[in-house]
């Protein structure tokens, strides 16, 4: 071994062991002070992101925690309101039976009145002041909330509480009559709600439809609910539907218009249906904030494409090709397209019957059928909103014809308006004071047909908004029908039109019940499953706590989709705001109120009951959850303080050694001097 001076490999060798010793003695000195195993990314990187994982899902929960305790909170200031008001309701019950009593003089029954009317304002006073952090609870303002009770994106409850106002309470409950899509505006005389007649709908009353206003649910429920003073009817527009049309497989690459917006539809027949018509939903999903439509499929190819409007606006589809169930789309033409429109529903404010009736002859106008219904008949009556509109004395409603259909009724629909369920409710609801019936707008739904998988570029309108989707060789039937969905979903806000799967195709949904127009769909659209170019009309409910009866003065009660007659009893007691136990008939009525208000108000605090129960589960999980979270997120952290201890002394005595060993290491040169003494 050579003598040298310049190099010693043993104090190199002494220095290295002794950094090593020093470092991992300083992790043990964090670890220890810290009593986390993991301080920094270096330590574990994997490690610490799991951990932080945890740290932030108990965060998460830690505070969901703290909101379901404060919706169990709410719930019960809702429930307590409630019982103060069964309480003012039993003695309401108790002075009404003793009013009946023929002992009593009219003068001893208005003094029992009187104190009624006292319990009256008090229940008005609780169920109108009644709030959590400033937040109204009993008024009926307070409805599908949503309550965050997990720590992720979705995790959610929603509930909410009816309205327990005076003008609310007392009648029974009423699912309403639905109207039919009806592609005709509502003419003054169509309709008639409870003998008064309905004006026509008018295109100004939908704001939202791009054709066709007039002919909306959202335009007829508007015309039905100018008259609900005089009728006591109103309408609710619901939802515009379009069905599509079986699938044909082939290439397709076509524009279409929907609701004025066009929207490229793609098909390949290297795809399957399932496939095409997803790309079809996703490119008029995409547009959806356009067209306010959106498109759905199945998972049916058989059954195409469905477009829906949720506000119940009119979906008009228009396509240059008639190739549409390349697409799965229902039906349409050129420009302007087809115009489908929603539906409404009627909803008596009293509980009193809901006679439906026309000046015109031409209620089918208004998708509703002459007769009397009943405000706690839950079944639709009558046919399809037809495309016309309403015209005056066309649908008569308890007697009360309602107004024609106005372009302006329904400003949602792009095609054909005053067809629209949306106009044709609004003219039902324009008299619905009168009628004591509410006409609503059902959602439009258009279900899309075959999706044959076909490589294109394909292009279509949904109520005036453009659509493209595009499909290659190897897209399937559900690549095409996520495509459609997604394209359709994302232009909703513009058509009011969304899409959603249904079996192996989807489907058009106007939620508010505008008309679905597709139109100016590429040759090669139909691949894509949607249906040709057309207008799809939603249908109309009609709603009242009482009898219905729908008549026509025109003879045209079909285009309002009804059917002449009288639905239902009108065995209610009428509105608690109208108690009245000055006599003894109004006495006898107020039973029958006053027990349909505690039924109403028990049914409220049972699910304010089953919703406490509910969060104070959800509560009790997400501490068991948070428990076991901070276990497992301990064994990953935390510092072993028995091993860090163990491994502290012995890096102490290594850093002893190897300081001893440095200084040995460090004077061994000094030995190859002795070679120079002579």
């Amino acid at each position: 071994m050579p003598q040298i001076i310049n190099t010693n490999s043993a104090s190199i060798n002494a220095q290295r062991n002794l950094n090593q010793s020093q470092s991992g003695f300083q992790t043990a000195l964090e670890r220890l002070s810290s009593g986390l195993r993991i301080n920094s990314a270096k330590d574990d990187a994997a490690g610490l992101a799991i951990s932080t994982r945890f740290t932030s899902q108990v965060r998460g929960l830690e505070v969901a925690i703290r909101n379901s305790g404060d919706a169990v909170s709410l719930a019960q200031t809702a429930e307590g309101a409630l019982g103060a008001m069964t309480e003012n309701l039993q003695r309401i019950r108790e002075l009404a039976l003793q009013s009946a009593n023929a002992t009593n003089s009219a003068v001893d029954r208005q003094a029992l009145n009187t104190e009624v009317d006292q319990l009256l304002q008090e229940i008005e006073r609780v169920s109108t002041q009644t709030n959590f952090n400033g937040t109204l609870l009993l008024d009926g303002t307070f409805s599908a909330v949503t309550f965050q009770i997990g720590a992720n994106e979705g995790e959610s409850v929603s509930f909410g509480i009816d309205g327990a106002t005076v003008d609310k309470l007392g009648a029974a409950a009423s699912d309403g009559i639905s109207s039919e899509p009806q592609a005709a505006a509502m003419l003054p005389g169509d309709l008639k709600i409870n003998g008064f007649a309905i004006d026509g709908s008018a295109a100004s009353d939908d704001t939202v439809s791009r054709f066709d206003q007039a002919q909306s649910a959202i335009s007829k429920a508007a015309a039905i609910n100018k008259s609900t003073e005089n009728t006591g009817v109103e309408a609710v527009v619901n939802g515009t539907f379009v069905d599509g049309t079986a699938y044909t497989p082939a290439n397709g690459n076509q524009a279409v218009l929907i609701n004025g917006v066009s929207v490229n539809l793609v098909t390949s027949t290297a795809l399957t249906g399932q496939v095409n018509l997803e790309n079809v939903v996703s490119a008029i999903n995409e547009k959806s904030g356009q067209s306010g439509v959106t498109a759905s499929f199945s998972g049916n190819p058989a059954l195409g494409v469905q477009l829906t409007a949720a506000d119940g606006r009119n979906i008009t589809l228009s396509s240059a090709g008639a190739n549409t169930s390349t697409f799965g789309l229902a039906a349409s033409s050129g420009a302007p397209g087809t115009t489908y429109s929603g539906s409404f529903t009627l909803v008596s404010r009293d509980g009193s019957n809901i006679e439906l009736d026309t000046d015109t002859g031409n209620i089918g106008n208004a998708g509703l059928s002459v007769g009397t219904y009943s405000g706690n008949n839950s079944g639709a009556v009558g046919a399809a909103v037809g495309a016309t509109a309403f015209a005056a004395g066309d649908v008569v409603i308890n007697g009360v014809p309602v107004g024609p259909t106005q372009p302006n009724f329904d400003t949602a629909s792009q095609t054909n308006p005053s067809f629209s369920a949306i106009a044709k409710a609004k003219a039902i609801n324009d008299v619905s004071e009168q009628t004591g019936v509410t006409a609503k707008a059902n959602p439009t739904v258009q279900n899309a047909g075959v999706i044959a998988p076909a490589a294109n570029a394909h292009t279509f309108d949904i109520n005036g908004v453009s659509y493209g989707v595009s499909v290659t060789a190897t897209d399937t039937v559900a690549d095409v029908q996520r495509a459609v969905v997604s394209a359709v979903n994302n232009k909703a806000g513009q058509t009011g039109v969304r899409a959603e799967a249904f079996n192996d195709t989807y489907r058009l949904i106007a939620d508010d019940g505008r008309n679905i127009t597709i139109a100016n769909q590429s040759v090669n659209a139909g691949q894509l499953g949607l249906p040709a170019n057309a207008t799809t009309y939603s249908t109309i409910s009609l709603e009242s706590a009482g009898q219905i009866e729908v008549g026509t003065l025109t003879g045209n009660l079909a285009t309002s989709g009804f059917t002449a007659g009288t639905y239902g009893s009108s065995e209610t007691g009428g509105l608690v705001r109208d108690v009245d136990i000055s006599t003894v008939d109004g006495a006898v009525r107020a039973l029958k109120s006053v027990e349909n208000a505690l039924n109403t108000i028990n049914f409220q605090r049972a699910n304010l009951g089953a919703i406490q129960n509910r969060f104070e589960s959800t509560i009790t999980n997400q501490r068991i959850t948070v428990e076991n979270l901070e276990v497992a997120n301990s064994r990953i952290r935390d510092a072993d303080f028995a091993a860090e201890t163990a491994r502290l002394s012995r890096e102490q005595v290594l850093q002893q050694a190897g300081l001893s060993i440095l200084a040995q290491a460090n004077a061994q040169p000094q030995q190859v001097l002795q070679l120079l003494q002579g």
